[in-house]
């Protein structure tokens, strides 16, 4: 099933003016749209094209791409921009239908090549991105996504395609690229703290706590289970409590949020819950661990059952606790809730003599091109990772806090032969995956098994 996501807030509206020449389709030049080309690998997989005047979101006619039977079906439409300047940002938005296409995210797609000049040693490549996101209306889809034009960009090539469904159709029309305001830098400085064991009292807490606040830290992760009061004397802590009472009053001091994994009992039942604590000591969200060890398990503790995502004041914010970490599905299912940041208090990951640990850590960034925030006890090290799986921030086994400055709104090019160019992997994987091929991930290991 496809989520259809919210419209473009007021604020980021684009501009009227639009820089697709023939967006309806509405001038013909032969068989195909004026200022439009089409494009196959070769005949034998190619769709058909043609204009169709008995389905029209505007206008008189949109334009239909088939599979006609073909397997392996792939094609697309392609028009050329110019009028832009590098560092203008654009949203791109079409409108389209389907039918006998049970895939939309895997079949339909809309990408922008940024045609770029090239010196003499030819090191400027062109950039490109796919849009992703759907939203649904008056019986059509849009598809649609927000870039910015990069350096020395003279042209965009903006291209619709249809690909697989040998027996799907798809209806094009109205089709936009316009100037939206360029998105300010989202500066935020994070902290990320490690006690070692025999150095996690109240205390040693206090001094962490107190220290990222006058490094100015935005955001700080503390530990899992961390000891903000003496839990000797609070045998059943609750969510609001002493622990999350004692935060909230650093939160107010230093203006700063926190994010800590913390003891709680309610109705009952015993949880390792991660908060998030707002800079006004507000508890913004809250997330109970749900991938426990069997000694965790046996100890009395119960699993959470969801993965939510959490807005913040400094960006979108998901939480999990140590084991989790050790399950990639987590981190996958945070980023397609729309995380940019993921914070992760854990004990320990001593896997192949610890060398494990910031390997995962690495990857869970890289594959879900978000920040990766953790605070650890067993290695030392608590991390900050970027997007690309560079370590920002390392506490490297001294105790106290380690600080990072990012920048949520900062572009994280590679080298992609997906595109054949630059691209941002965050603008590519919610569009290549295949979630129809991942239904046994979610089958347990060995039920119904023969010995």
């Amino acid at each position: 099933m496809v989520r259809a996501e919210e419209e473009t807030p007021m604020s980021a509206q684009p501009s009227s003016h639009n820089l697709i020449g023939n967006p309806s389709f509405e001038k013909l030049a032969g068989d195909l749209p004026d200022g439009w080309d089409f494009h196959a690998p070769r005949d034998d997989i190619a769709p058909s094209v043609a204009t169709d005047e008995s389905t029209a979101r505007s206008g008189q006619r949109s334009l239909c791409m088939a599979g006609a039977g073909k397997r392996g079906v792939i094609g697309w439409i392609s028009t050329r921009c110019p009028g832009l300047k590098a560092g203008e940002t654009f949203e791109l938005a079409a409108y389209f239908r389907v039918e006998d296409v049970p895939d939309l995210h895997e079949s339909v797609w809309m990408r922008v090549t940024w045609l770029r000049s090239s010196p003499a040693d030819g090191a400027r490549r062109n950039r490109a991105a796919l849009a992703h996101k759907l939203t649904q209306s008056d019986g059509w889809w849009r598809i649609s996504g927000v870039f910015t034009a990069p350096e020395e960009a003279e042209i965009a090539v903006v291209s619709l395609g249809l690909r697989y469904p040998e027996h799907g159709k798809i209806w094009w029309d109205d089709v936009s690229m316009r100037r939206v305001p360029t998105p300010s830098p989202r500066p935020v400085r994070v902290a990320t703290a490690f006690l070692p064991y025999g150095q996690r009292t109240p205390e040693d807490w206090d001094r962490v706590l107190a220290e990222a606040g006058d490094g100015n830290a935005d955001i700080v992760c503390l530990g899992e289970l961390a000891e903000i009061v003496d839990p000797h004397s609070h045998p059943r802590p609750t969510i609001p409590g002493p622990a999350s009472d004692t935060l909230a009053e650093y939160a107010r001091r230093y203006h700063m949020m926190v994010v800590v994994s913390l003891p709680e009992w309610d109705e009952g039942l015993q949880y390792n819950t991660a908060i998030i604590m707002g800079r006004d000591g507000e508890i913004l969200g809250r997330y109970r661990k749900t991938h426990l060890p069997q000694s965790e398990a046996e100890g009395g503790t119960t699993p959470g059952d969801s993965f939510p995502v959490f807005d913040t004041e400094i960006g979108r914010i998901g939480l999990q606790i140590c084991y989790d970490h050790f399950f990639p599905e987590v981190a996958r299912l945070l980023a397609l809730g729309g995380a940019e940041m993921i914070f992760t208090p854990i004990m320990g990951d001593l896997r192949a003599e610890e060398t494990a640990y910031d390997a995962v850590a690495r990857a869970r960034a890289v594959d879900n091109s978000v920040f990766y925030v953790t605070s650890i006890r067993d290695t030392g090290r608590s991390l900050v990772v970027d997007p690309s799986g560079r370590i920002l921030a390392d506490t490297a086994g001294v105790p106290g806090v380690a600080f990072a400055d990012i920048d949520l709104n900062a572009a994280y090019y590679e080298d992609w032969m997906s595109v054949g160019g630059d691209a941002e992997f965050r603008h590519l994987w919610p569009k290549e995956r295949r979630p129809a091929l991942y239904r046994a991930l979610s089958r347990p290991i060995g039920v119904g098994e023969e010995e």
